[in-house]
């Protein structure tokens, strides 16, 4: 029987560039847009269990200082908001896409979190329960931030293999 292996899974294999130089230009253009659709599905991963797990922090403070939920839903915009200055635009990797595919199933591993109950249930869910989900979310945004940096690495190097043939006039 043959092992099922997710698609991120094969582009990370290093058996995955064997070969690229030779590869055809319409296979090489095919294996790119294939890396880009999966780091859109990573990126998009990351940026939700980042979103989850600041909310989840914001919970625990608001129940620390004694607050209401409405507190908490008032003060989502500033939760959610992005503090930290942009990278700069030699350093940044624009989307082509800012969401995946709808039809993705997302039941593998912890990416489950992205796509559960918690955030409907945070007011009755018990404090060892936010935080043990607290911890499973960083662990999925470290996860997902690895992989989207090796596949960084992958498109890299598709991209420089399509610049050098179109260099050479051979794309």
């Amino acid at each position: 029987m043959a092992e099922h292996r997710r698609r991120v899974d094969k582009v990370l294999d290093p058996a995955f560039l064997v070969g690229l130089t030779d590869w055809p230009l319409d296979e090489l253009r095919r294996c790119h847009a294939e890396c880009l659709e999966i780091e859109t599905e990573v990126s998009y991963v990351r940026r939700v269990a980042q979103a989850r797990l600041d909310i989840l922090e914001a919970e625990l403070e608001r129940r620390a200082a004694g607050g209401s939920v409405g507190d908490l839903i008032a003060a989502l915009p500033e939760i959610l908001s992005d503090e930290g200055p942009r990278p700069p635009a030699e350093r940044s990797r624009l989307p082509r896409q800012l969401a995946p595919s709808m039809d993705i199933p997302w039941r593998r591993g912890l990416e489950r979190l992205i796509d559960d109950g918690t955030l409907a249930d945070l007011p009755s869910l018990p404090d060892d329960d936010l935080r043990a989900t607290i911890t499973q979310l960083r662990e999925l945004e470290r996860q997902e931030s690895a992989q989207r940096r090796a596949l960084h690495a992958v498109i890299d190097r598709l991209e420089a293999d399509l610049a050098e043939r179109h260099k050479i006039g051979k794309a």
